[in-house]
């Protein structure tokens, strides 16, 4: 069986009956262009793991002599890198100078079960294609872990491993030279400058590197590989909770993407940007259990999917996902049994190359959107697509079988272009469209399609954290706004925010002047009230482009926020916890109810105390009533971080409902705040 027969069926009930249920549905939503429906019916090609596509088979599938559980067998061990000798983890597949594929993969002794990572090496292992066989050429570090190369522009490679630790070579197979550690600025973002581990690299369009850290932090070095970084943003996650970790960032075309792990839950994020700083998460998964399969339809189902890398073309699409894989869980994996890891390659589908033609801005009342999607080596618009299929809009549409239709078509050279109508779902966190469709013989196809307007260079505005100062005996707060884009700013105004026990108060809205690429304007604000122990300040800029203004934050004494049964208050004097306290159970079955009106929630709080080695706390979590998902909350202490974001909801009333549930191990859970989308700025009555 090939691609075409293993997926067609999902195809035509994806994209023809769920659409069209869900088309009749979508009408409902009236002029709210932020209308978005709930998690269900995301249609085939609405999530990054409907991108994957079966394996090939390199030299058969094999069943004896190979680890493994009967859920992994029979394979293709060709398939990657692994033996039975190591475990292998992690690394990036890149396309050396020399036309091959190379890997700086981590590995270790298979005899001293998964837990001996912690001395593991970096090994070099190349391949005539990008899916493998890859062969070991020999260790290039002697002790590293999670390894990942970034080509520079003068066609060396850099490496960087556990601990910020960066080695340089002239080619993938070395030799590599240890050239330092990266340097990290938090700026107070972070209580600490530590890089820590699991970090992934990608390069701006000016030459600056972005380093997105394990938790997701966004960090940004114009002075080279070690920098020093300094952080533009946290709590880029949807949530905390699960323990989310390895991500990946790459850039294509007009916009950044970035996938990522949460490991207790066994589940995965995915996400992009316009400008790497500030992201929007997409509900669906990038990978899971059900994506490995071959062109035969033999299926493996692997426990433990971690450490996501992609190969990217040469306009920077990802055209391969690479996952480090186990069969069973880490812990079970004791060195003296038959599991193992390994790296696994999967082909995706290709992005299609398409560019909005209209040159004034879209708006939910643009009549029509006239799109040209480009002919590449094996692919002629005019003749392979079924255009009936095709729908173009917004993602949080499209995703789910909304967006406009195709009304008309014209020929442009070998190009087709492509007259849209309908609904296109534009919002305040949209910087291009989505085209989701399949080819007469029911491929997948999809694409991204830069808005009028928008550019990968626009500026991008940020503050940096507050400080309540003491001047002549009064206080004063003081902040800056710096543009981390790499165009000169318009001008703009912030808003200076006030919470306290009686709600929300605008002390102040300022107007400023534009910014150019990397240049700050400071801020200096004297407070009335010296009793600032009780309340919270923030900064947040106004305008479409920038999602923060949209958020609105409250804690345990709001009226909208009821705790059932045996919480407590623990109240801080730090600034660890918003308003200083938070909510604090140990007894299944407490819950914690936050009713709001407005498109999404979220709640924040800390992910255990771990007082002991495995003190994980749990909740149920349940939306309008409905049951959503189990969370995890375990590992490390953070207070003020989001464990829950829903997804976009229709503008209305709704409510997010935790439950204390029971987990693997019991632990406490801690509620810090709550916070709700509302109107974006322009949308204000006032």
């Amino acid at each position: 069986m090939g691609y075409n027969n293993l997926n067609k069926q999902f195809l035509k009930t994806a994209s023809l009956v769920t659409f069209w249920v869900f088309f009749i549905n979508i009408m409902s939503f009236g002029q709210s262009q932020d209308s978005i429906p709930f998690e269900p019916n995301i249609v085939f090609g609405g999530q990054f793991k409907d991108l994957i596509l079966p394996m090939p088979i390199i030299n058969g599938l094999e069943t004896e002599g190979i680890w493994g559980n009967e859920n992994v067998i029979p394979r293709d061990k060709d398939n990657g890198i692994e033996d039975n000798e190591w475990c292998y983890w992690g690394g990036n597949p890149i396309l050396g100078n020399d036309g091959k594929y190379h890997i700086a993969i981590c590995r270790w002794p298979e005899n001293k079960g998964h837990h001996g990572w912690f001395n593991s090496e970096v090994a070099h292992c190349v391949s005539d294609t990008p899916i493998g066989p890859y062969k070991i050429t020999g260790t290039i570090v002697e002790k590293g872990h999670n390894p990942e190369v970034i080509k520079m522009p003068d066609g060396s490679f850099v490496l960087h491993t556990l601990g910020s630790k960066v080695f340089k070579a002239n080619h993938m197979k070395g030799p590599w030279e240890r050239i330092g550690s990266m340097k990290l600025d938090a700026r107070g973002f972070r209580p600490d400058d530590k890089f820590g581990s699991n970090l992934t690299s990608e390069y701006r369009p000016d030459g600056s590197i972005i380093v997105m850290k394990k938790d997701g932090d966004i960090t940004i070095s114009r002075k080279g590989i070690l920098g020093p970084y300094k952080m533009m943003s946290i709590n880029n996650y949807t949530r905390t909770t699960g323990y989310p970790e390895d991500p990946v960032i790459w850039r294509s075309r007009h916009q950044y993407h970035a996938i990522y792990n949460h490991a207790q839950d066994r589940k995965s994020g995915y996400m992009r940007s316009i400008n790497g700083i500030h992201w929007k998460n997409e509900a669906g998964l990038p990978y899971d259990a059900s994506t490995t399969f071959y062109t035969d339809g033999t299926k493996n189902t692997w426990y433990k999917f971690e450490r996501p890398k992609v190969l990217q073309d040469s306009l920077g699409r990802a055209s391969h996902l690479s996952l480090a894989i186990m069969d069973v869980a880490k812990s079970k994996d004791k060195g003296d049994d038959n599991h193992s890891s390994k790296n696994m390659i999967m082909p995706l589908v290709l992005e299609k190359l398409i560019t909005i033609l209209n040159d004034e801005p879209i708006t939910p009342k643009t009549k029509k959107i006239t799109l040209k999607i480009k002919a590449e080596h094996g692919f002629n618009p005019q003749k392979d697509l079924d255009i009936k299929s095709l729908r173009f809009g917004s993602d949080q549409l499209v995703n789910y079988g909304g967006g406009c239709k195709a009304a008309s078509t014209k020929n442009s050279g070998k190009d087709l272009i492509i007259i849209f109508k309908g609904q296109n779902g534009i919002n305040h966190r949209d910087f291009d469209f989505k085209l989701i469709g399949q080819t007469k013989k029911g491929d997948l196809i999809y694409g991204y399609a830069l808005l009028p307007g928008r550019s990968i260079e626009e500026e991008a505005l940020i503050v940096l954290p507050i400080k309540i100062n003491d001047v002549n005996g009064s206080k004063v707060l003081e902040s800056e706004i710096e543009n981390g884009g790499l165009s000169k700013s318009k001008n703009f105004k912030a808003e200076i925010r006030e919470y306290s026990r009686t709600g929300l108060r605008i002390l102040k809205t300022i107007d400023f002047a534009s910014l150019l690429p990397y240049e700050s304007t400071k801020i200096s604000i004297p407070l009335e009230d010296s009793d600032t122990g009780n309340r919270e300040y923030e900064i947040v800029i106004l305008g479409d482009r920038h999602y923060d203004e949209l958020w609105q934050k409250l804690d345990e004494t709001n009226s909208s926020v009821e705790f059932i049964g045996n919480w407590q208050k623990r109240k801080k004097e730090e600034k660890s916890c918003f308003m200083g306290s938070e909510m604090v159970s140990t007894t299944i079955g407490d819950s914690v109810e936050f009713t709001f009106t407005g498109t999404r929630a979220k709640v924040y709080g800390k992910l255990g105390q771990r007082k002991g080695p495995h003190e994980i706390g749990a909740y149920d979590v349940y939306i309008d009533g409905e049951f959503v998902e189990k969370i995890r909350c375990g590992w490390r202490p953070i207070s003020q971080s989001p464990i829950y974001q829903t997804n976009v909801l229709n503008m209305g009333k709704h409510s997010l409902k935790l439950v204390k549930s029971k987990s693997e191990y019991m632990g406490e859970v801690t509620i810090d705040a709550f916070a709700y989308e509302t109107v974006p700025y322009k949308k204000r009555k006032d």
